[in-house]
């Protein structure tokens, strides 16, 4: 297998719109492959991507893992994460038994005395001091029924609202706003749309480096022969920016302002679908009012890039009949699909890393 430390994305399987992304297996195994005793289907929780694995096991330990070539989400790709952080689990000064505090330090105990000590703590907080008193702040690496049984206890058990994690950050920001936008908090894109776009638009997203099978796919199109066009908006040249066709390196913060001029364009321009806007939007022209000062130069004095920029990537994404956007932090997939004028459709994808 090629160093995929130093090649993150691997080997480039290029395709052309309309096509099926090309399966690439990634395997990574301690032992011969005939010595794996069975392969348990799971999914990499690395990042937001959700990419089909197999687990191979033998002697009752993880000895491996390999993408699986018919999951619709990597076809086989696996990224450096999930292909070489399992191995973690065999690392010598991994903590195999609890630890407790006594007299200010960090004991070695058994499972029952640990658990006894959270049920002890978990009775007394909310006996002295009442239910709110108690928070839960969760991971963002878990599975639906491990948030469900957290959600059953800290809400239903216990009786606290307190109930934190990255996900409030990542997923409810963008469930919010596919709610105000779409009337739904739903996922009613795919990731499968990139191999149909003809122009990206990725927003904040350094999609290279947070979701390296996504980018591998994005890069696969990017090869292909009918190469779509690339928008990236970031203060940093990523590897995702050394990529676009029109790099906005903006100020940070200032994510609106340019967004809002690039919406001043689009409409200055026409690149619009009045039709589609006037029968199945609200609100477009109090967006337009105010968008109205965002003027290329405007922006980009607040932005500190050069209003020609701002223009050419406004003009990429408003001649484009099948856009892709993406955008952090967040964690749906939002789509609109209008009627054919010629045949456009806009696709907005929020990705949490």
């Amino acid at each position: 297998m090629a160093d995929r430390i130093t090649d993150v994305w691997g080997a480039r399987t290029p395709f052309a719109a309309g096509e099926r992304w090309p399966m690439r297996v990634d395997q990574h195994l301690l032992v011969e492959e005939e010595q794996v005793e069975r392969w348990v289907p799971s999914a990499c929780v690395l990042c937001s991507n959700g990419c089909g694995m197999d687990i191979a096991v033998a002697d009752g330990r993880v000895v491996g893992v390999r993408g699986r070539a018919e999951d619709r989400v990597n076809r086989g790709r696996l990224g450096p994460k999930g292909l070489f952080g399992w191995q973690a689990n065999h690392s010598p000064d991994r903590l195999t038994q609890p630890l407790i505090r006594l007299d200010g330090e960090l004991r070695p105990t058994d499972w029952d005395t640990a658990m006894a000590a959270v049920v002890d703590r978990s009775r007394q907080v909310p006996a002295e001091h009442g239910p709110l008193a108690m928070a839960f702040y969760t991971s963002g690496q878990l599975f639906a029924e491990e948030y469900y049984a957290q959600a059953l206890i800290a809400r239903g058990g216990i009786g606290t609202p307190h109930l934190d994690g990255n996900t409030r950050l990542c997923t409810a920001t963008a469930e919010w706003a596919l709610v105000e936008s779409f009337g739904s908090d739903g996922n009613p894109g795919s990731y499968a749309d990139i191999d149909l776009c003809d122009t990206l638009l990725l927003v904040g997203h350094n999609v290279a480096e947070t979701q390296t099978v996504l980018w591998a796919r994005m890069l696969d199109r990017l090869r292909g022969p009918d190469r779509p066009r690339l928008v990236v908006i970031d203060p940093r040249a990523t590897p995702t920016a050394r990529e676009a066709d029109v790099h906005l390196p903006i100020r940070p913060g200032t994510n609106v302002a340019v967004l809002n001029a690039i919406l001043h364009e689009l409409i200055s321009n026409d690149f619009l679908d009045r039709e589609f806007i006037a029968e199945h939007t609200v609100g477009f022209q109090d967006l337009a009012d105010v968008v109205a000062p965002y003027t290329p130069e405007h922006a980009g004095e607040i932005c500190r890039v050069p209003a020609d920029a701002i223009r050419e990537a406004a003009r990429v994404i408003g001649t484009g009949q099948r856009l892709v956007s993406t955008v952090l932090e967040g964690g749906c997939i939002s789509r609109t699909r209008p009627p054919p004028r010629p045949s456009r459709s806009t696709t907005s994808i929020c990705c949490a890393a």
